[in-house]
């Protein structure tokens, strides 16, 4: 969990326990059994909905939330401009060497396929299939918490109307129903706090996380089809400062409204846009490849 996502949520109990405590007796508000139904139902049924591998995805995206760093689109225009050079003054074995250092495995497979004089259509398939496979598996992870913040209040629902189950059937003794009813609705309250306190920003911060790193990758892809075209250091700058034009018009929001609101796969709706531009880049690109 980040630093920030800390800090809100212990700004929001310092909130909540004088609320609490000066509304009356702060006992009322615990009930053991409630808060069981809650995690306990919520963490069986993601469990149930969603493979090992995609579990232990999410929980180590969000154990590692504030250690991501996506490289702005200046910073990555001045390394693929440094690498071209590189390539130019050092060769292809100084260019793999750079591309391993920065840590990208992305931008590693990437050069490691220039190195390897792949043609040009290949190596772009290649990385369009990782890059697909990538964003499938991090949009996987975060339906985890999408889901975990549906399922909480709903079981914090099903708990209220265990306890007034209860609550009916004790109905012959009337100074039983206020205390049941309180009990019953505490479940309600469990389940909203912890999908709207807890999971959903979370999975928010998830959601932006995964369209940042998706803006990284089509930048990065455009980079590398530029070393595979021998681009010299005025050419790449050009090629990836116009990716920064195209993201500048204002298309690439709509369309992702667009997909949002056309039902589409859950990763569509938020990077449609991201997806279009990288579509519409790879037409380009491989038009001014023809051309030459």
């Amino acid at each position: 969990m980040s630093r920030k996502h800390l800090i809100a949520f212990f700004l929001a109990v310092l909130v909540l326990v004088p609320t609490l405590v000066m509304s009356g007796d702060l006992g009322l508000f615990f009930n053991p059994a409630g808060i069981l139904l809650v995690m306990g139902g919520t963490v069986l049924g993601v469990y149930l909905a969603f493979p090992r591998e995609v579990l232990l995805g999410c929980w180590r995206q969000v154990r590692h939330l504030n250690r991501w760093r996506v490289r702005e689109h200046q910073e990555l225009r001045e390394l693929f401009v440094r690498l071209t050079r590189l390539r130019r003054l050092e060769g292809d074995r100084a260019l793999e060497a750079a591309a391993q250092q920065t840590g990208n495995p992305f931008l590693a497979l990437g050069v490691a396929l220039v190195v390897d004089n792949r043609p040009r259509g290949e190596i772009r398939d290649r990385l369009e299939q990782e890059f697909d496979f990538f964003l499938s598996r991090r949009e996987a992870e975060r339906a985890v918490l999408n889901l975990m913040g549906r399922l909480a209040p709903a079981f914090g629902l099903a708990g209220t109307v265990v306890g007034l189950i209860r609550m009916l059937h004790a109905l012959k003794d009337p100074g039983s129903v206020a205390s049941g009813m309180s009990v019953a609705l505490l479940t309600t309250f469990y389940g909203i706090m912890v999908a709207n306190l807890m999971v959903l920003p979370l999975e928010r911060k998830l959601k932006e996380r995964n369209r940042a790193e998706a803006e990284e990758m089509t930048i990065i892809t455009e980079g590398i089809m530029g070393l595979a075209a021998d681009d010299n250091g005025a050419a790449m700058d050009a090629r990836l400062s116009s990716y920064r034009l195209a993201r500048g018009d204002g298309q690439a929001e709509p369309a992702a409204e667009d997909g949002q609101a056309k039902g589409g796969k859950p990763w569509t709706g938020a990077l449609k846009g991201v997806r279009n531009l990288s579509l519409h880049l790879t037409a380009t690109s491989r038009s001014a490849e023809n051309g030459r």
